[in-house]
C-alpha cells in the first residue's frame, strides 16, 4: 500500500482536514504519517495555561489526538507558529523533503495555495509541500462545493471525495483533545457537519473538476 503523509501547519490542523483519510489509511494496514510544523504557539490558550507554556501545550495536545485517529508516525520540528514565511520557502522545501524520505511517502496531503482560511502558514505549507513532492501527487484541502468559505477564499475545486464517515465519532473525539483551542470549537463543529462525513480534495495537475468518488 502507499505511504501517506500529511503537512499541516498548526495542532487541530489535522483533526478538521485530513485525519479521517489517515485514520482510514492506517487502519487498512497502510503507513500514515503527520508532520505539523509549527507547536502552534500563536494560537489560543483557553485559559489553560500560560503564553510562555503554550507551544509545549498544544504539542501534547496533538500527540494525544494523533494517538486517538491511530496516525503512528508524527513530527514536530517546533517552526515558531505565524513565522513560516521568515523560515523561507528554500528552507522550507528541504525541511519537507527530509521529511517525505524520512518516511518513505508515496503521497502527500497538504493545504491549497489559498491556505484553506487564508493563513499564511497554510499558504507556505501549500509551497514546501509542492516543491519537495518530486513527482509525487499532492492531494490539497478542498471544500464541498457550495459552502460558503471563511474569509472568501477561493480554493481549487474537488476532484476527489474520501468517505470518513465510519470513522466521524473518532475525528471528533481527537478534535475535543485540542481543550486550548475548544472557544472556536461551535464553529469547528458547523464546519463538520457541512463537510457530511467527507473529506475533499483537490489533486494537483488534474484538470477536471468534477468530485468523483
Amino acid at each position: 500500500m502507499k505511504t501517506l503523509l500529511a503537512v499541516t501547519a498548526h495542532p487541530d490542523d489535522e483533526s478538521f482536514a485530513f485525519g479521517g483519510w489517515l485514520a482510514m489509511h492506517a487502519r487498512a494496514g497502510g503507513k500514515a504519517g503527520l508532520l505539523c510544523l509549527t507547536d502552534g504557539q500563536a494560537g489560543r490558550t483557553g485559559g489553560l495555561c500560560s503564553r510562555e507554556d503554550l507551544g509545549r501545550v498544544r504539542r501534547e495536545e496533538l500527540r494525544r489526538a494523533v494517538a486517538v485517529l491511530g496516525i503512528p508516525h508524527l513530527f514536530t520540528p517546533g517552526l515558531m507558529d505565524g513565522g513560516l514565511d521568515a523560515v523561507g520557502d528554500e528552507a522550507g522545501t528541504r525541511l519537507v523533503k527530509e521529511h517525505i524520505e524520512r518516511l518513505g511517502a508515496d503521497v502527500l496531503l497538504t493545504f491549497g495555495p489559498e491556505g484553506a482560511s487564508g493563513h499564511p502558514d497554510h499558504k507556505a505549507c501549500y509551497r514546501w509541500t509542492v516543491a519537495a513532492a518530486g513527482g509525487r501527487p499532492v492531494y490539497v484541502m478542498s471544500w464541498p462545493p457550495g459552502l460558503e468559505l471563511p474569509r472568501k477564499t477561493v480554493p481549487l475545486p474537488p476532484t476527489d471525495v474520501v468517505d470518513v464517515s465510519p470513522l466521524g465519532d473518532l475525528v471528533r473525539r481527537a478534535f475535543l483533545e485540542h481543550k486550548t483551542q475548544l472557544d472556536h470549537s461551535e464553529l469547528n463543529a458547523q464546519l463538520l457537519a457541512a463537510f457530511s462525513g467527507k473529506e475533499y480534495y483537490h489533486r494537483t495537475g488534474t484538470t477536471y473538476a468534477t468530485p468523483s468518488p
